[in-house]
């Protein structure tokens, strides 16, 4: 985290990667690191609802924050314009204090433009958080239905 290094996490639903984000920000915590973790689509929510003093005060906790997690960026696909100005905003003035950022989703990045609706924000978004991060990708099936499955699967036996 001294360094500004940033991770992106990034594969299908139900395979780790918000648990993965929660470990790394628990394990900051643990050695005394400032850390704010976002769910992004509640997050943009209730900053556009929020009086301009709480946005203030707000934005400059997780500027000043050691660590940040946007978990399950683009869960709803599209996010409203102010919401991605926010982001960019987030994501480059991190850059430029050397903050880290971890971010969570199931949007392949070349998607991004899209569900931004600006190719050019999208570009400058992934310009700052790549240059110094480290991909994950997670494949395999959802832990969730999985775990469905099995139990699905006992009680039929019982049955």
């Amino acid at each position: 985290m001294a360094c500004g290094e940033n991770a992106l996490i990034i594969g299908k639903t139900g395979t780790g990667k918000s648990h993965v984000a929660k470990a790394v920000a628990y394990q900051a915590v643990q050695h005394g690191h400032k850390v704010q973790y976002i769910e992004t689509d509640d997050f943009f929510n209730r900053y556009a609802l929020s009086p301009p003093a709480q946005r203030e005060a707000r934005l400059r906790a997780i500027l000043e924050s050691d660590l940040l997690v946007l978990d399950d960026l683009f869960l709803s696909r599209t996010i409203p314009d102010e919401a991605g100005a926010l982001l960019q905003t987030l994501i480059h003035q991190r850059y430029k204090l050397h903050r880290s950022v971890v971010v969570t989703s199931n949007r392949i990045v070349q998607d991004w433009g899209t569900y931004l609706g600006d190719n050019t924000m999208s570009t400058t978004i992934l310009d700052r958080l790549m240059h110094h991060c480290h991909l994950l990708e997670f494949n395999g099936r959802s832990y969730r239905l999985k775990e469905a499955a099995e139990t699905l699967a006992r009680k039929t036996k019982e049955s």
